[in-house]
């Protein structure tokens, strides 16, 4: 078994972790330290995804490190539902659609990109 559970530096935990459960139907499974968490992990079925604060641990695994070209070359990918009415919540929500949605009708296929609040790109198909 391989299982890929990437890790993103977020500048507001709650509110991250606000977006991805109330857009993506994701759910906190572990907090780390549990009373006062600057990492997270969310899970929906087989996907995973960590969230950790500037102020926790860093990819670079240097405690509080911060780049200004926080994911710059990084787009994750999300294969939902129904990815027209997923487009509309966001953008009723005020998310910054990065790409419009596009559908296929010959290929029933449907995606968009958003950014997420700290400007993660987000593919989302269907």
């Amino acid at each position: 078994m391989l299982r890929v559970v990437p890790q993103l530096t977020v500048d507001d935990l709650a509110r991250s972790v606000a977006f991805y459960t109330e857009h993506f139907g994701l759910k906190v499974t572990h907090r780390d330290p549990p009373d006062e968490p600057d990492l997270v992990l969310l899970e929906r079925e087989d996907a995973g995804l960590y969230l950790t604060t500037a102020a926790g641990r860093s990819p670079s695994g240097r405690p509080g490190s911060r780049s200004a070209a926080r994911g710059a070359g990084v787009r994750l990918y999300f294969e939902v539902d129904d990815a027209a009415a997923l487009h509309e919540a966001l953008a009723g929500a005020g998310a910054v659609i990065m790409q419009p949605l596009t559908t296929d009708e010959a290929e029933q296929y449907a995606e968009f990109v958003v950014a997420d609040p700290d400007g993660y790109e987000l593919a989302v198909f269907s």
